[in-house]
């Protein structure tokens, strides 16, 4: 049954505002919070809660095909991505990584065709990519140096990398999850699978690290943004994402690449002072103008 005018309203600023929204919320999760031990937290307990529901709602049992796939796609698209994008939120502002994470339907098109035996990109997806990298020149040239005049700071670029490989990793292991053919077919518990694999490796690695003996120091701030991320990032947000791929053309569905940026530049810059430049406005016309170019390009 299709979801009714309501419903797809709310699923659209669902992904619009919420995920808009997360970029803030991760920022203010590592302030106290050990990085590996907030994201485990979070796609474990999304993870499992998105596997019950579909269990519940007759869902066949995984497969070990299933599984096998699940803990690959969601290590890439949760552990791998997550570890980067949060060890970036100690360095970028959340508008910074929100505007440089917005490509990545550029991404998807890439891996589509360099992995996936996908259609090569043509010279308006090229052109527009193009663009979207400029941005990202203008936003680590104008805000990397610690005053005008001085040197970029190494971190910063390293950081702005760890951006790039994380909307790379998710793409893969999103791609690697879709396209095969041993993934489950009910979405909800695949993604369920999928997040609960991640929180998983993400856990492993927590306490490797000994980070659950930091688990005192965390402030009730973080807590807060860590129960943001889970319940409204990662369960409302994604399932309301999943309803639209089912019942709304995805050229529409991605307009949430940027939009969120956007949310994103406004929050950052109304709840916690981060600052928008002349440069930053910049940057964001060329990456917005660059997603745009992609969604409406007849090759996406």
């Amino acid at each position: 049954m299709k979801p009714g005018r309501a419903t797809i309203v709310a699923c659209y600023l669902a992904i619009y505002i919420i995920w808009g929204s997360t970029y803030l919320a991760l920022g203010i999760s590592i302030r106290s919070a050990p990085i590996f031990f907030a994201s485990s937290l979070r796609f474990l307990t999304a993870g499992l809660v998105l596997a019950a529901v579909a269990a519940s709602r007759g869902a066949e049992r995984p497969t070990r095909d299933n599984i096998v796939t699940a803990f690959k796609s969601g290590t890439l698209a949760f552990s791998v991505s997550y570890s980067l994008l949060s060890w970036a939120g100690t360095v970028l502002p959340s508008s910074t990584a929100a505007l440089i994470i917005s490509l990545d339907p550029a991404w998807f098109i890439m891996v589509d065709w360099l992995f996936f035996s996908g259609s090569r990109p043509s010279r308006r997806i090229l052109f527009s990519m193009a663009a979207g990298i400029a941005g990202c020149v203008v936003l680590v040239l104008s805000e990397g140096a610690a005053a005008p005049g001085e040197p970029i700071a190494p971190k910063y670029i390293l950081a702005a990398v760890a951006v790039i490989l994380t909307g790379f990793s998710w793409v893969y292991g999103t791609l690697l999850a879709s396209k095969s053919q041993k993934s489950h077919p009910n979405p909800v518990m695949a993604s369920g699978l999928q997040m609960t694999f991640g929180g998983g490796v993400l856990a492993a690695v927590s306490l490797f690290r000994r980070e659950f003996s930091r688990v005192g120091e965390i402030s009730s701030e973080s807590w807060l943004a860590i129960l943001y991320l889970t319940l409204f990032g990662s369960i409302i947000a994604y399932s309301a994402y999943m309803t639209l791929m089912r019942c709304q053309p995805t050229a529409r569905v991605v307009t949430h690449a940027f939009v969120n940026p956007i949310v994103a530049v406004i929050l950052g810059a109304a709840l916690v002072g981060e600052t928008v430049t002349i440069y930053t406005i910049i940057a964001a016309i060329l990456i917005v103008t660059s997603v745009i170019g992609i969604i409406r390009s007849p090759d996406f």
